[in-house]
C-alpha cells in the first residue's frame, strides 16, 4: 500500500502540472523563445516527453487505462482529457523540426493543442476537489 501512496503522491501532480504546461501558451512563449533560457525543461521536446514518456501515457506504457486500473485516475478524469490527449498525440511539428520552438508556437495546429489542453483543464477543474491538485492544474 505504501508504494501506491507514494506513486499517487508523485504521479498525479506530474500529470496535472503537465496538462497545465500545455495550456499555458504565455509561459511557453516566454520560456521557449527566451534566448537566455538554457534549461531544456522549457521546450516543445520536453513538454511532449514529460507528458507521454515520463508520466507513462504513450502507447508502450500503461496509458490511461493502466492508470485507471492502478487507481491513480478515474475513468471520468480520463474522459475529461481524452480529446486533448488525442490531439496532442497526433501533433507533428512544422517541417518535422521538434526543436523549432518559434515555428511550433506560431503553428495553428499547436494552438489547437493548447486550446484542447485548456478544455481538459476546465473539465478536470470541475472534477477535482483536492486544493493542492487544483492549484497545480490551474497554476493558482
Amino acid at each position: 500500500m505504501t508504494d501506491y501512496v507514494e506513486l499517487r503522491k508523485h504521479w498525479r501532480p506530474n500529470w496535472l502540472g503537465s496538462i497545465q504546461e500545455f495550456a499555458d501558451i504565455d509561459t511557453q512563449r516566454a520560456k521557449w523563445l527566451d534566448p537566455k533560457n538554457t534549461n531544456p525543461n522549457w521546450s516543445f521536446v520536453e513538454i511532449m516527453c514529460c507528458y507521454f514518456d515520463d508520466i507513462g501515457l504513450d502507447e508502450t506504457a500503461l496509458g490511461y487505462s493502466g492508470w485507471i486500473e492502478h487507481g491513480l485516475i478515474t475513468a471520468t478524469e480520463a474522459a475529461a482529457v481524452a480529446e486533448f490527449h488525442a490531439i496532442a498525440k497526433a501533433y507533428k511539428s512544422p517541417r518535422g523540426d521538434d526543436y523549432d520552438n518559434a515555428a511550433i508556437l506560431s503553428d495553428p495546429k499547436w494552438l489547437r493543442v493548447v486550446e484542447a489542453a485548456k478544455g481538459a483543464q476546465a473539465r478536470l477543474a470541475e472534477l477535482i476537489t483536492d486544493a493542492d491538485e487544483r492549484r497545480l492544474l490551474l497554476k493558482l
